[in-house]
């Protein structure tokens, strides 16, 4: 059984109104928290379901951690790709896992809500927006290979928690994630906002002809 009424009119029937915006064309998406906003511009390329989440959402799953936003990207047919984004000030290896789980919670609900929706999700990409990148390469006081843990400055800290955090810097510097709910690996993208917290992206398409499985892209636009 299928709902009826285009996605604007389910959206209108079933979810609350502040909690959505549907975009088109040259809309912009403005995405803020935490003292982090990430304005993702669609370019005129499709149309878009801006959703606002939170971890009571659904209130029956086992964790209440769910990242900030995401956006439902339409390819057609009812057809959406998932791109969550959560915005955090400072990313460091206290924060860094707990981010994933958001993540990857924040996805667990979209599978529910195209299930009330009676919409397909097919691909999902993460987003991390920050400002400071307490977990960089270029911010460690050793330059060497990633092999060498390259830990706190504590003098004091043990070699385990060094370990932890030369860890947590290698999968935050990787392009994905691992979603264990289910069982894959998730394309991640790290989006850098300037000093006073803002960000810029552009949300495209490739264009090739005759290509079958179009992928939208989110891309830093250059200041």
């Amino acid at each position: 059984m299928r709902l009826p009424g285009s996605i604007e009119e389910r959206l209108e029937k079933l979810v609350k109104a502040d909690r959505w915006r549907l975009l088109r064309e040259t809309d912009v998406a403005g995405l803020e928290d935490d003292a982090v906003r990430v304005d993702c511009a669609l370019a005129g390329a499709t149309s878009c379901i801006q959703l606002s989440l939170r971890p009571q959402d659904v209130q029956f799953l086992q964790k209440d951690v769910c990242a900030d936003f995401a956006l439902l990207l339409a390819r057609g047919d009812d057809v959406f790709e998932a791109h969550i984004v959560e915005l955090k000030r400072s990313v460091k290896e206290r924060n860094w896992a707990h981010i994933q789980e958001q993540l990857e919670w924040a996805a667990v609900r979209l599978v529910a809500v195209a299930g009330v929706l009676d919409i397909r999700l097919h691909g999902v990409v993460a987003y991390t927006a920050f400002c400071n990148d307490k977990l960089a390469r270029e911010g460690s006081t050793n330059p060497a290979a990633m092999k060498i843990p390259l830990g706190p400055s504590d003098p004091g800290a043990s070699e385990a928690s060094a370990h932890r955090w030369a860890d947590a810097r290698r999968s935050w510097e990787r392009d994905h994630i691992r979603m264990a709910t289910f069982d894959r690996d998730v394309e991640h993208r790290r989006i850098r906002a300037d000093e006073s917290g803002r960000a810029t992206v552009l949300c495209r398409t490739r264009s090739s002809p005759g290509e079958s499985d179009t992928r939208w892209r989110f891309e830093p636009v250059a200041r």
